[in-house]
């Protein structure tokens, strides 16, 4: 089978099955991994591990355009109208799952190495690969829900920004950990002082470069007298993957310069309401569809049985952490009840930015030893978070009132 071949079928198979995974009631998500999983070499062998690997580059530009979406969340005017409620909420509710993964999951592995099938070496390695994936949520699932019963009020505000936000500070702290964690792993040579200048070059860099081609996409717009949708797609398309091309060049961090990319445009823009819901509109859908089902390839679900005891550990102190975290944030911002007590519901799902960072983390020779390993508790995790995030979402809504009944019938 030609790899042309393979990803039409992909396309047209995971598309049927996010379409009848939607007809009961579960996220597309759901559909898209699913396919992907069905054909993976590791499942049933229908494509050859080195086709697989041809189709990394597609998930290079999917988190592109992921990360873009995610900095266009970032306008300075949305951040200041919530003030200190969002970002006392936001700060606590993505560190505590953050240092809960951390502190106990490596922790276990001096104590305990013996269950986890690991020397406590990279059991610390592990958790500390993992802990900033705890942090973000996606925000797809919530969003569902909150169409379907036409939901309206502080909480669904509340849980939508922080949401949006979670993202963008899993990106930033993913960015320090692997560094931390190549240190620890005995992979780099340098000493602290050379890998925190190298954390800082990858980060600040990668803000910088963004910033720069962001600011350049508005330029050149301008030289070009860029007007309809079709030509906006072009050049958008263009400069989300020229920045995540130029970062990989540079060795900075292409998520982060992609997110910095959007960010400039959402606030440096005058158009950027309207490019962005060109960005919505046009490539959401084929973006995330490309990107669930090439996951999905990706998995060996063989793995995951044995990881089951890493997945329980890892679900169990997120929600912990996401439910612990933003009552205690929104208590510090002296918010309103119903914020204090049903925001964290919102919380709950999980796939998008962080299967994509799993899988940027499997590429990466240093961790090698665990990339199966934390491949497979994050998918797992992120199927589990997908079906229950929902269900959470939809009862902190109504206990909250702000569902309309007549809109869920």
């Amino acid at each position: 089978m030609n790899i042309l071949l393979a990803i039409g079928l992909l396309l047209i198979i995971g598309y049927s099955l996010g379409f009848l995974a939607d007809k009961v009631g579960l996220p597309r998500i759901i559909g898209y991994i699913a396919t992907g999983i069905l054909f993976s070499p590791h499942t049933f062998s229908f494509l050859e591990a080195g086709m697989v690997t041809k189709t990394e580059p597609l998930i290079d530009v999917s988190l592109a355009f992921i990360a873009f979406e995610v900095g266009g969340s970032l306008k300075w005017s949305k951040l200041k109208n919530y003030g200190s409620t969002l970002s006392r909420i936001l700060l606590l509710e993505s560190l505590t799952p953050f240092l809960l993964v951390l502190v106990l999951l490596g922790s276990a592995g001096f104590l305990f190495s013996e269950l986890f099938s690991l020397s406590s070496q990279w059991v610390v390695v592990l958790a500390l690969l993992i802990a900033p994936l705890a942090s973000p949520t996606d925000p797809s699932a919530t969003i569902a829900v909150m169409h379907q019963y036409n939901a309206k009020g502080d909480v669904s505000d509340t849980i939508m920004e922080v949401a949006a936000l979670d993202d963008a500070m899993g990106v930033f702290l993913f960015s320090i950990s692997v560094t931390v964690a190549a240190i620890v792993a005995g992979n780099s040579d340098a000493s602290i002082g050379d890998s925190l200048f190298h954390a800082l070059y990858k980060i600040l860099g990668a803000i910088i470069t963004g910033g720069i081609l962001g600011w350049l996409t508005g330029l050149i717009s301008k030289f070009f007298n860029i007007e309809s949708e079709g030509q906006w797609i072009v050049l958008l398309s263009a400069f989300i993957i020229l920045t995540f091309g130029i970062s990989t060049l540079l060795g900075l961090d292409e998520l982060l310069a992609a997110m910095a990319a959007g960010a400039f445009i959402a606030n440096f823009n005058k158009q950027s309401k309207f490019l962005f819901k060109i960005i919505e509109r046009y490539t959401e859908d084929l973006i995330f569809l490309f990107f669930f089902i090439l996951s999905g390839l990706h998995l060996d679900i063989t793995a995951i049985p044995a990881a089951a005891f890493l997945i329980a550990v890892f679900v169990v102190l997120r929600i912990s952490g996401k439910y612990f975290g933003s009552r205690v944030g929104a208590a510090w911002a002296n918010a309103p009840k119903n914020i204090r007590k049903y925001t964290a519901g919102g919380l709950i799902p999980q796939g998008g930015i962080v299967i994509g960072l799993a899988l940027l983390i499997s590429k990466n020779p240093d961790f090698s030893q665990i990339s199966d390993t934390l491949l497979a508790v994050v998918m797992g995790s992120a199927i589990f978070h997908e079906i229950i995030g929902p269900l959470t979402a939809v009862r902190a809504l109504k206990k909250a009132g702000e569902t309309n009944a007549e809109n869920s019938e």
